[in-house]
């Protein structure tokens, strides 16, 4: 009673500080949600979580193309050489940071910084542990392309701060090749909602006729009302309610994509902008220590993020056995332990590795093109085979090949007979 008091008391003299303790009380009510967010972010499947799992797969990728070439590759540091990467990164940190006369420093400085920023920002749409990654909102497929475009342009834009002939040779080189490939790319991604667009479009028409109809829907039809088909986390649903990974729908469109993504990681065969043995290091000749260290760190995301899109686009990226185990309504109402996260962690490292495995693979079989020959190849093949592919895609969706629209036709009689 006297607190109630004494409380009635402030708020009569100090009349504004009642809206700051009601926001006071929802930001204490909050604190839960803030602490997890925060959790998701800096811990699982956030920063750290990606920056362990990224200096990881360099170790991988660099142990497997050793192997397929006769070599140990990472041996010392560590068990087998598994915290190799780390310490390259730590050694870099430590080197003198040198810029040459000339250079515009300022913008060669906040060249890496930005970089690093934008592979972080993008690792955040990949779903890791379920469908949806951290960010996730309708048409974050293509934010993240453009995202990704952004860091090709980061790395033109390096190259021309340094002031450097073998970084302007570089430039030249990633630019024409960079944006190039960003062409099949975006091609080869929006193939799979293409697939999930034409799986959902009949059960929504089927949903409007019979709003038209009685102005119902039948509870024995679960029918989509609308759907987002450019967002990552509905092509990742869509498979898991297919059953079928869009790689044996549209293997074309997967055979795109990894090629293209190998020439935006500028790997071998299309390492032509940094090519080692013609000039130096190429947009990266004039960068040294800390600069060197985070484009280094921002490239080792790049790779994880393409590998986890690939895997998300194509291969349903944490769906798999055992993945919504413990999520369903009535699991959450039990109390049970949500296993189905793990699961759906393990399945993408599993599929994401195995990416990795492929493009080790591929650039082991292959030397290095020329600047024209990887130009020409996007332009004569891999676009006209990416839009080939959306072509046939349509085609078969027409002639109903799947059976989707038939099996929903038959939904549909058997929902209004019920």
């Amino acid at each position: 009673m006297a607190f109630d008091l004494l409380w009635y008391i402030i708020l009569y003299l100090y009349p504004g500080i009642g809206s700051n303790i009601i926001i006071l009380q929802y930001l204490l009510s909050q604190q839960g949600n803030i602490l997890m967010d925060l959790f998701k972010i800096i811990v699982f499947p956030g920063l750290l979580f990606i920056g362990v799992v990224s200096l990881f797969a360099e170790w991988y990728d660099r142990k497997i193309y050793a192997r397929l070439q006769n070599r140990v590759g990472p041996f010392h540091t560590g068990y087998h050489g598994i915290l190799q990467p780390f310490a390259d990164i730590i050694k870099l940190l430590a080197k003198e940071d040198i810029v040459h006369t000339g250079a515009e420093a300022r913008s060669l400085a906040a060249a890496p910084v930005v970089a690093l920023t934008l592979t972080l920002v993008m690792m955040m749409f990949i779903p890791v542990y379920r469908s949806a990654g951290i960010i996730s909102f309708e048409g974050d497929l293509i934010v993240v392309l453009f995202l990704s475009t952004i860091f090709a342009l980061m790395v033109i834009l390096t190259g021309w701060f340094s002031t450097s002939r073998f970084g302007e040779v570089g430039t030249a080189r990633a630019g024409m090749q960079l944006i190039a490939y960003e062409i099949p790319m975006v091609l080869s991604a929006i193939t799979p909602a293409i697939i999930a667009a034409y799986y959902y479009s009949v059960p929504i028409q089927i949903n409007s006729y019979l709003i038209a109809l009685g102005g119902t829907i039948p509870a024995t039809l679960a029918l989509p009302s609308q759907l987002s088909v450019l967002t990552i986390a509905n092509i990742t649903q869509t498979q898991a309610a297919i059953g079928l990974p869009f790689i044996l729908v549209a293997p074309i469109s997967f055979a795109v994509f990894v090629i293209a993504l190998m020439s935006e990681l500028e790997k071998i065969p299309f390492d032509v902008p940094e090519a080692h043995t013609e000039i130096v290091a190429g947009w990266q000749t004039e960068l040294s220590g800390k600069k060197l260290a985070f484009f280094r760190l921002a490239g080792d995301l790049e790779y994880l993020w393409g590998a986890g899109l690939t895997a998300a686009l194509f291969l349903g990226g944490p769906w798999g056995p055992g993945w919504d185990i413990g999520l369903s309504q009535l699991d959450r109402l039990f109390g049970a332990f949500p296993w189905g996260y793990i699961f759906g962690t393990i399945w993408f490292l599993v599929k994401v590795f195995a990416i990795i495995f492929l493009i080790a693979n591929l650039r082991t079989l292959f030397a290095r093109f020329r600047i024209d020959q990887i130009v020409r190849g996007t332009w004569k093949y891999l676009i006209p085979l990416a839009f080939l592919n959306i072509v046939i895609l349509q085609a078969v969706f027409y002639f109903d090949l799947f059976g989707w629209q038939t099996t929903y036709n038959l939904l549909l009689w058997i929902a209004l007979l019920i």
